[in-house]
């Protein structure tokens, strides 16, 4: 059976082995990423079980008028991480699902570990933090949700100073729990990319993150977009689906476009940043399909870029 190594990483963030294993060789090590590809007559079915949703246009749409959607999805996390007083598991979110079939460099694959998902995620937040991340000392995410982004780099380095932004009260709770019942600087603070906060400064060489959170405003991002060249943070780091990078032209990624387009996710905002590049007013610094990706579609897309 397959499994991802750290050979797989280096291949996805176009970066040599040796480096991936100082970035996080430990935990590629410690998790279980085995897989196998499925059989000709399970492919089949895993595409028609999709066309067919797809067909029946069985998706909920994005967009602002989620709001007490999300706010109760982080209401419930919160009282999860209250109710088993606090940790790490507490703050896995839902929508990071124990699902088996996964894509894994453009082909379906079976996951060993109905965990699967979750352990990629932490490995490629790893790397991007060690990539692109380590060295600031204060880290800003946009759309913190649950929060275990946050956690997770807090464990990286203690030192770091944190802001988790959300426009969902219970989020912003979550994150000042996380810094008041940890000891940690994190806080949290609402922040709406609708409709974003005037007074809100950021400190000299802070860092802004996104995490699978821009994939909810659909083209609705261009204030946020024009927040971030106002203020002018040291970095950027986007990890989205950006339908620019899926090819029409294959059936695999077709599949992955239309699930896109029906559920109104994040669409012009790579367009944007390169329009931007073109002006003289923002560097692009990487842009990367990583390969990696559930059974809809890819959120592991990375965009990294600076305001000048």
């Amino acid at each position: 059976m397959p499994e991802l190594r750290v050979d797989d990483f280096a291949r996805a963030f176009d970066e040599t082995p040796e480096a991936i294993a100082r970035m996080a060789g430990p935990a590629i090590a410690e998790a279980n990423l085995g897989y196998r590809r499925p059989k000709p007559a399970e492919r089949d079915a895993i595409i028609l079980d999709i066309l067919k949703r797809l067909a029946a246009e069985d998706f909920t749409r994005v967009g602002a008028h989620r709001h007490d959607v999300w706010t109760e999805v982080w209401s419930e996390q919160l009282a999860e991480f209250t109710a088993r007083g606090g940790g790490a598991e507490a703050l896995d979110p839902k929508f990071v699902a124990a699902r088996r079939t996964m894509r894994v460099f453009g082909d379906f694959a079976r996951a060993d570990d109905s965990r699967f998902e979750m352990s990629l995620y932490a490995i490629v937040r790893q790397i991007l933090f060690e990539r692109w991340l380590r060295g600031h000392r204060d880290l800003y995410e946009f759309g913190c949700g649950s929060c275990f982004n946050l956690d997770h780099f807090a464990r990286l380095d203690p030192t770091l100073r944190q802001v988790g932004l959300d426009w969902a009260q219970p989020s912003v709770d979550l994150a000042d729990a996380l810094g008041r019942d940890g000891g940690r600087a994190i806080r949290g603070r609402r922040f709406d990319f609708f409709a974003p906060d005037p007074d809100l400064r950021l400190p000299d060489g802070a860092a802004v993150t996104t995490f699978c959170a821009l994939e909810q405003v659909g083209d609705q991002f261009g204030g946020f977009v024009d927040f971030l060249l106002d203020r002018r943070p040291a970095l950027c780091v986007h990890m989205e689906p950006l339908r620019d990078l899926y090819d029409p032209e294959r059936l695999f990624d077709w599949l992955v476009l239309r699930y896109h387009d029906l559920r109104g996710y994040l669409t012009g905002f790579l367009d944007r940043l390169r329009a931007e590049a073109a002006a003289g007013r923002a560097d692009i610094l990487d842009v990367r399909r990583l390969g990696f990706g559930s059974l809809y579609h890819e959120a592991y897309s990375v965009v990294v870029w600076r305001p000048r």
